[in-house]
């Protein structure tokens, strides 16, 4: 799945990378409560098809588990990680 800006990215994007891995909501749930997720299975489904906004940890940690499944399965890391306000910051300084 190639790269698109969040603002144009559909809202279940993080539904697609799951599909695209071969995980189930549960497995992916797991993952994601293992590398320190604190969201229910419920939460992480509604983040999934874009019901809720994960915040900026949840969304990281959900992209570092779908990057891993990728990674098992000989791919690369195409799940893009959430870009902070302090590289916004760092990327607009840049770009003047």
């Amino acid at each position: 799945m190639a790269e698109m800006p969040a603002t144009e990215r559909p809202a279940d994007v993080l539904d697609q990378y799951r599909r695209d891995a071969g995980l189930s909501h549960s497995d992916l749930w797991l993952r994601y409560f293992e590398l320190g997720g604190m969201s229910n299975a419920v939460e992480l489904e509604a983040f999934l098809y874009g019901a809720l906004q994960p915040s900026a940890h949840d969304r990281e940690v959900i992209a570092q588990a779908l990057n891993e499944r990728f990674v098992e399965l000989g791919g690369n890391h195409p799940v893009p990680h959430p870009e902070t306000d302090a590289d916004r910051r760092a990327a607009e300084k840049h770009d003047r």
